[in-house]
């Protein structure tokens, strides 16, 4: 797990100017990279590496690393490369090392683009061929690590951060009005966007090829379609997961450094420990929790039963309320672009007490996404008995009603009417419509309200039926699953993990999504993963034995902050800075009245609107932090 840079100029390079660029851009790439730093150049390309020492710790495994005519630079980890070592060794190869980057280089030198499809692990490279003079980029399947680049005209520039190839290519940049649109309709930007003209994301599952000054982009994972008669029964599919599960988490402790678990008080983090118990002989799990919050916050009893239940080594976060300013401040340094997920916050609180004590951590992180765990997925069972009532009494009883409820996140009982409240918004809609729907933070309408341009951008109803069509999934359970995982997967659940860990230097592994698991699950049809009442049925029954029965009972809580709370409390100055008319008016993007009313409407306590608040000050902080590394450089 490291932070990359580079540059490529056809026509020549100017190192003279280049690489002062590139240790401004490693500067910024320092966190997720504590433990190194390399550049390396010839005549065309300028390569640049932070790295994280987690496999072969010594100066043999650092980075640019080159092997031949081959140089790279790499963040991520591929967990077989012993295996494919092995093999390449078979072939005549020879590593003068015990890292997996030379490994990388080996198999792309036999096997080219064929090797992508051989590594099981995170990954995001850059391989330099100086003969050839042509650079390749890639991306693991899904998306863990990132990748941004700008191509066009001039050179060719990529890095992990947007920062970092700010700096190295010198482009303040300008906004991007339709990517801004797509922020403040969903909370984060979806691939291949970023809030830059000019500036894209290298999809997940895609390579880029540059040579000659010339660009192209092609994917090299594209999933399955699945099979209705890979599995007889269920019980084959549980058994069959279960077994990959096990292998996915076998795979990430692979580490000459110390690994540990976030552990809360959900299914996915308990499965995930249950397995690495079964392969180490002691296990270290961490849990964060907020002092004075209500109960609907508060994970640390259920993930102490967990832990207990399972003898690990556990450690417990407390977060009062004074420290919030300064966390807050923390996760807005480490986020790279608008993103207003505030579940950041409690992941960057994990993430450093953990860091405190190990260099890797596994997670549960994409099983909502793979085995249908979000609350959306039992909507999705609800509407067909929903749009079964005849549209007069949803229309003129039923809606009414419930959008005059209180809601919040507060306490259960206005959770539930916030629920409600979305439910009967999307529940009449068709398939693509609730999706959309349930994606969504702003309507089009309320787009239109907020910003200033009315930018020509794809309506989120437009992205969701192009990755359910590209799926070709007959099943519509599987259906949505495939989309969530093309847009909600990369775009925030992987967003907000990557920047907080690499905000402090750790490293985290997510085996649920290994791609023989995810795999797996696409072969299964809907209604293994879904059922009325629970999601993720599968995963529950599979490792039923496993865990105590309490933990399969417990209701969906996501990983959450009382963000409304504190944004009418000790964080309301970030709310008026952020949508201050004033302040507003002089970036002509954003009008002042509907963030206004938002502020209204929360204060008063009938509608939550803190997610909205949050997307603009999301944007307001990155403006900031934009302005002020801009000033930076200037002086």
């Amino acid at each position: 797990m490291c932070g990359l840079a580079g540059l490529v100029e056809a026509g020549g390079l100017d190192r003279t100017a280049a690489e002062p660029r590139m240790r401004r851009a490693l500067k910024r790439l320092a966190p997720r990279g504590p433990d190194g730093e390399g550049i390396w150049a010839d005549g065309h390309c300028l390569l640049g590496h932070r790295r994280l020492a987690i496999v072969d710790l010594s100066p043999g495994g650092a980075q640019p690393m080159t092997r031949g005519k081959l140089t790279t630079v790499y963040n991520g980890m591929i967990y077989n490369f012993r295996t494919l070592r092995r093999e390449l060794e078979g072939i005549g190869e020879r590593f003068a090392s015990q890292s997996d980057t030379e490994v990388l280089l080996a198999g792309w030198a036999r096997w080219g683009e064929a090797l992508l499809p051989k590594l099981v692990g995170m990954f995001a490279f850059a391989i330099w061929d100086g003969e050839a003079r042509e650079l390749v980029l890639a991306r693991d399947a899904f998306g863990k690590k990132p990748l941004f680049y700008r191509a066009g005209t001039g050179p060719l520039v990529f890095a992990s951060e947007l920062r970092a190839l700010q700096r190295l290519d010198g482009e303040a940049g300008t906004i991007d009005p339709v990517s801004l649109r797509l922020y403040f309709a969903l909370r984060y930007l979806p691939e291949p966007r970023s809030i830059l003209e000019g500036v894209a994301k290298l999809p997940p599952g895609h390579l880029l090829r540059y040579g000659d000054g010339e660009t192209s982009v092609r994917q090299w994972y594209v999933p399955e379609a699945a099979r209705p008669d890979t599995y007889a029964t269920f019980d084959d599919a549980a058994a069959d997961l279960r077994g990959r599960v096990d292998e996915a988490v076998r795979d990430r402790l692979v580490a000459d450094v110390p690994v540990g678990a976030f552990l809360s008080g959900g299914v996915d983090s308990a499965i995930v420990a249950a397995s690495m118990v079964k392969s180490a002989d002691q296990v270290r799990t961490f849990t964060v929790g907020f002092e004075g919050a209500s109960d609907y916050y508060e994970e640390r009893p259920q993930a102490r039963l967990v832990a207990e239940h399972l003898g690990t080594d556990h450690t417990e976060l407390s977060v009062g309320a004074a420290e919030t300013r300064d966390v807050v401040a923390s996760v807005f340094d480490g986020l790279d672009e608008p993103f207003a997920d505030s579940s950041a916050i409690p992941s960057y609180l994990i993430a450093r007490e953990t860091r405190r004590h190990v260099t890797v951590a596994l997670s549960g992180d994409g099983a909502d996404e793979v085995f249908g765990g979000y609350r959306k997925y039992q909507g999705e069972l609800a509407a067909a008995r929903y749009q079964s009532l005849p549209g007069w009494l949803r229309r003129l009883a039923i809606e009414p009603i419930i959008s005059a409820l209180p809601e919040g996140k507060g306490g259960w009982l206005r959770e539930r009417f916030r629920r409600a409240r979305r439910f009967a918004e999307h529940g009449g809609k068709d398939a693509v419509g609730r999706q959309a729907g349930w994606a969504r933070s702003l309507s089009e309408a309320e787009l239109d309200a907020l910003l200033v341009e009315k930018a020509d951008a794809p309506s989120i109803e437009c992205l969701i039926a192009g990755l359910r069509a590209q799926a070709a999934a007959a099943d519509p359970t599987n259906a949505m699953l495939a989309a969530d995982i093309a847009l909600v997967l990369p775009g925030d659940m992987l967003v907000k993990v990557d920047r907080m860990s690499m905000a402090n230097g750790l490293e985290v592994r997510c085996p649920f999504l290994d791609r023989r698991v995810v795999e797996c699950a696409g072969a299964m049809p809907g209604d293994f993963k879904l059922r009325r009442g629970a999601g993720k049925r599968i995963l529950r029954e599979a490792f039923a034995d496993r865990l105590p029965a309490e933990v399969f009972a417990r209701p969906k809580k996501g990983f959450e902050v009382p963000i409304a709370e504190w944004l009418t409390g000790s964080l309301s100055d970030l709310v008026s800075d952020a949508i201050d008319p004033v302040r507003l008016k002089q970036q002509d993007l954003i009008r002042p009245e509907l963030p206004a009313r938002w502020l209204e409407e929360l204060r008063a306590g009938g509608r939550d609107t803190s997610w909205q608040l949050w997307s603009v000050i999301a944007f307001q902080q990155w403006c900031d932090r934009q302005a002020d590394a801009a000033n930076s450089e200037a002086a």
